[in-house]
């Protein structure tokens, strides 16, 4: 099996603007569309149909075209699909999966015969490429009978499948598989990805995912949330003058590493330092000092056990990282509530230990924070400082990210597959690299330096964040594999991506406006 997308290059070909509708969303957008007279439902599902064509002929360009068709709009793309193919001399056969007759005007005039289910069971093909448009993106529950065996059966057939919209049995607005789906090798979604299908398991299914342009009008482009793109973080990124100085650069203080843990704190220290910090100082028990020292001789070091040394760290700072490592008992509390009180307007980012020290309290971390500081907490520590259970934020991770924002008034990285950040009333923005590269200890840590960095250079907290999962979550995925690498390994590969994504020009790469490699199947890309 080869990748025809290789997952660590996929992010150059995605346009700066990528917004991720729910399936709800996008329904509304499309009656809305079609109402104000801007396009047609048939204008839509031609041009739909073209695309799927298009994208189907690139990467599997050889071999019969079935496509399996169900009642809605997918099935009646995957019909325009097998009849733009079959027009380009495609052999294709046409299967569907409902009672009800196929619109006339979706063949266009063309005598293609339709096959039913059962006579697609009763001689399956053995070559070529299936086209799943079965079930639409309105999936609630599992498939039922006798779409489930259907779906089961396709499976048995290790063809390569093109999903439209999304794979069939997956949940667009929740990313949820309640029962039989479809594992698709390529998914092509129209207008903008649907939020559900970058939500695991129902993005293990989707394979690589493709977004294609279709006509929808500009006006209303605006959703609850949008993708953290290459393009987007490009233009946050602010270079540094030709006659910059470390001053300028930005001083950064991290306060990280109890006893015992001087790699927590070494990791944030490294990731602010190869983060673009012009001068880091490092707060840390005072056990710590030669292991910093040694490991990070650039940067600074400072006992926490002195008030005096640690405060003025902490004044002279730009910006302060918080957290790593820090312990959890009274006295890494105090610690906590003496740098948030010392650092005046100072950006804070707040991460790990330094927010478990507040899950009795909560509400005093609240009158602590403001808009310009950023909190990382993962679901466990983010049930903690809301006072629910880590099951709801896992099944409804958008509800509970807007709620922390508002809670606490600040930036929120709720960390998971994917990522999401929180700010205020801006759409939530959503990860698309990194996934299981970073689930390595440490990870965090670094992440937590690198907001460091960017915030000490004058990013705004939610720019701030955006860029650092977007560098950090490429720097993991640079070794080329997702596992039996180290979280020290990604701080020193920051500049190189960072310098790649600065490179990127204006406008994306190509007819899709936005790829995503999954690493669900061997090589992470498609079948040829």
């Amino acid at each position: 099996m080869s990748t025809l997308i290789p997952p660590p290059a996929a992010w150059r070909t995605c346009a700066r603007e990528v917004w991720l509708p729910t399936a709800r969303e996008m329904a509304e957008f499309d009656r809305r569309a079609v109402e104000s007279g801007a396009t047609s439902e048939r204008a839509l599902i031609e041009s739909a149909g073209r695309e799927l064509a298009h994208r189907v002929q690139f990467h599997f360009p050889s071999g019969t075209v079935t496509a399996l068709a169900g009642a809605g709009h997918n099935g009646a793309d995957a019909l325009v699909a097998a009849r733009t193919l079959a027009a380009w001399g495609r052999p294709v056969r046409l299967c569907r999966v409902t009672d009800r007759p196929v619109d006339p005007d979706v063949l266009a005039g063309w005598d293609l015969p339709i096959e039913s289910a059962e006579q697609f069971l009763a001689a399956p093909p053995s070559d070529g490429v299936i086209i799943d448009g079965i079930l639409g993106t309105g999936l609630r529950g599992p498939p039922r009978e006798p779409v489930a065996s259907l779906i089961r059966a396709v499976a048995e057939l290790n063809l390569p499948i093109v999903a439209v919209d999304g794979p069939s049995g997956a949940s667009l607005e929740s990313g949820e598989v309640p029962g039989a789906c479809i594992q698709a090798d390529l998914t092509v979604t129209f207008g903008w990805p649907k939020l559900g299908l970058l939500r695991f398991p129902a993005r293990d299914r989707a394979g690589v995912i493709e977004s294609v342009e279709i006509g929808f009008p500009v006006s209303g482009r605006e959703f609850g949330a949008r993708a953290i793109t290459g393009r987007w973080v490009r233009d946050l990124l602010s270079a540094r003058p030709s006659d910059a100085h470390k001053g300028r650069a930005g001083y950064v203080a991290v306060v990280a590493g109890g006893r015992g843990m001087a790699g927590a704190a070494v990791l944030a220290v490294r990731a602010a330092m190869r983060g673009g910090a012009g001068i880091v100082r490092a707060v840390s028990d005072p056990a710590n000092r030669e292991i910093l020292q040694v490991s990070v001789p650039g940067a600074v070091f400072a006992g926490w056990d002195d008030p005096v040394h640690w405060r003025d760290a902490i004044e002279w700072s730009g910006a302060i990282a918080v957290g790593p490592g820090l312990g959890r008992d009274e006295e890494a509390k105090k610690l906590v509530t003496g740098v948030l009180a010392a650092r005046g307007s100072r950006p804070v980012v707040l991460d790990a230990d330094g927010l478990s020290v507040w899950q009795e309290a909560p509400e005093g971390l609240a009158d602590l924070l403001n808009s310009a500081d950023v909190i990382t907490p993962h679901p466990g520590e983010l049930a903690r400082i809301l006072g629910t259970a880590v099951e709801a934020i896992t099944v409804d991770p958008t509800t509970h990210v807007r709620e922390a924002a508002e809670r606490f008034g600040c930036a929120v990285v709720l960390k998971g597959a994917p990522t999401l950040v929180a700010s205020g009333e801006d759409p939530i923005l959503v990860t698309t690299v990194g996934g299981p590269a970073l689930a390595a200890g440490g990870t965090g840590d670094v992440l937590t330096g690198l907001i460091g960095a960017l915030l000490g250079s004058g990013s705004s907290a939610s720019a701030a964040a955006a860029s650092a999962l977007f560098l950090s979550g490429l720097a993991a995925e640079m070794g080329g594999c997702t596992e039996g690498h180290a979280a020290e390994d990604v701080p020193d590969r920051i500049p190189t991506i960072r310098r790649e994504v600065e490179s990127l020009q204006a406008d994306g790469e190509g007819p899709v406006n936005f790829v995503s490699a999954s690493s669900a199947k061997p090589g992470g890309g498609l079948k040829p």
